[in-house]
């Protein structure tokens, strides 16, 4: 009874309150253990014999556990019987006289269904599912309607083979898709190195700006001036002590806010669990359109047929922001008009596999020297331009983390189209 006792204190000290359960074989080392006994197996041609000599035993015995035994036979029989009824069934079928037109028909049907089943549903464990629910309703109307029904069992391949074809189609887009994150690894890395310095460096100096606005704003309330007028907007408005403090310490917390996010984005610390499904008729309306209430360009959204995406809503945010940004300072600069007012759309549609958004502005034309590469690279500007090159750089990572394209499709007006595969939940 002395090992039960001892068993017993230390399910108690277990179960004590502030400690954590752990478990009693750790994974890690027992893997570690077997995998270095797998090499020490194979360090010698002794231990190499050994290996295969037992390799062979473990076959030889099961080949003779299955002969000696009725197992083998068993199986056998009923695979024997099981083809022997599915041939009867089909002579029985081919005897009775089936009209040609249900017939077909039946086969367009059911190759519509799966069809539509492996388009529309995005999981693929509900896809395999549902066409062997398909698969299993045709065979039991075959075994168990007693009249002559037009739904031939050949149907029960074509559903396979569409599944098949489903499925193969997904892992080969899994396999590109670990392959792109595969070859952008090291690049990945390199970036985050240097934005985690940056980050480090420069968010406690945007806290320790903070403070003083926060003091300064409760100094000016007390002696009542934050209404105070100091200046007058671009459309023509007062602007305020209090508005000029608030859009202050806003920008600083949008600084902070980019840098943690960049933080993350470079450094490869996105995973699924990161994306959302977002409603972009809300993200547009709450976080992207009131940043721009300038009164020299419009910003115009079309959404055909999307209401919500799965994506990387901070990603998208920032990717938009800087596209129109970018249009704001190279494509409309001071003194630049046109007739019809000065614009900048998003249409956001959806394919089978993707999601399509399509960026426009009215603005100056395309640079004819900055190819599309140049656009997204880190670094690179048109010449005569006051920005510095992170605006492209930024659509890049949006693109890449989210394994998409991006392709230009005019100079002038400049378009540029952005498509996304849509994420399937495993």
């Amino acid at each position: 009874m002395k090992w039960r006792s001892m068993l017993d204190r230390a399910a108690v000290r277990g179960l004590r309150s502030g400690r954590r359960w752990r478990p009693l074989i750790n994974r890690r080392m027992v893997t570690g253990w077997l995998g270095r006994r797998y090499e020490a197996l194979y360090a010698s041609r002794r231990r190499i014999f050994g290996a295969n000599f037992l390799s062979g035993l473990l076959i030889a015995f099961s080949v003779f556990f299955l002969g000696q035994t009725g197992i083998f036979g068993a199986v056998l029989d009923f695979f024997i019987r099981l083809l022997l009824t599915a041939k009867l069934m089909l002579l029985e079928r081919r005897l009775m006289p089936m009209p040609f037109l249900p017939t077909a028909a039946s086969f367009v049907t059911v190759v519509a269904a799966a069809a539509l089943i492996c388009t529309h549903v995005r999981s693929v464990a509900v896809v395999v599912a549902l066409n062997a629910i398909l698969c299993v309703a045709i065979i039991g109307i075959n075994l168990f309607v007693p009249i002559p029904f037009p739904l031939p069992l050949g149907t029960v391949p074509v559903v396979l083979l569409i599944t098949l074809g489903a499925l193969l189609d997904w892992l080969l887009e899994r396999r590109l898709l670990r392959r792109r994150s595969t070859l952008s690894a090291e690049r990945q890395e390199t970036s985050f190195t240097i934005l985690r310095h940056i980050a480090h460096s420069v968010n406690p100096t945007i806290q320790m700006a903070l403070a003083p606005l926060r003091d300064l704003h409760d100094h000016l309330e007390r002696r009542s001036l934050t209404g105070d007028i100091i200046g007058t907007r671009r459309d023509g408005s007062a602007e305020r002590v209090e508005d000029a403090l608030a859009a202050t310490e806003l920008g600083l917390r949008q600084i902070r806010e980019i840098l943690d996010t960049t933080e993350d984005l470079f450094g490869n610390r996105i995973e699924d669990r990161d994306f959302e499904e977002v409603d972009l008729r809300e993200l547009f309306a709450r976080e992207i359109i009131p940043l721009f209430p300038h009164p020299r360009f419009s910003l115009r959204t079309e959404f055909n047929c999307v209401n919500t995406v799965r994506l990387h809503r901070p990603s998208f945010v920032q990717a938009v922001k800087n596209l129109i940004r970018n249009a704001e300072v190279h494509g409309f600069p001071p003194g630049f008009q046109r007739d019809e007012g000065l614009w900048v759309r998003f249409s956001i549609s959806r394919t089978v596999k993707e999601i399509v958004i399509d960026y426009e502005n009215n603005g100056l034309p395309f640079p004819l020297g900055l190819r599309t590469k140049d656009f997204l690279a880190f670094g690179t500007k048109g010449k005569g331009s006051p920005g510095k090159g992170l605006g492209g750089a930024w659509v890049a990572k949006f693109i890449e983390i989210h394994n998409g394209t991006f392709s230009k499709l005019g100079n002038d007006p400049v378009r540029f189209r952005m498509t996304l595969p849509r994420r399937r939940v495993t």
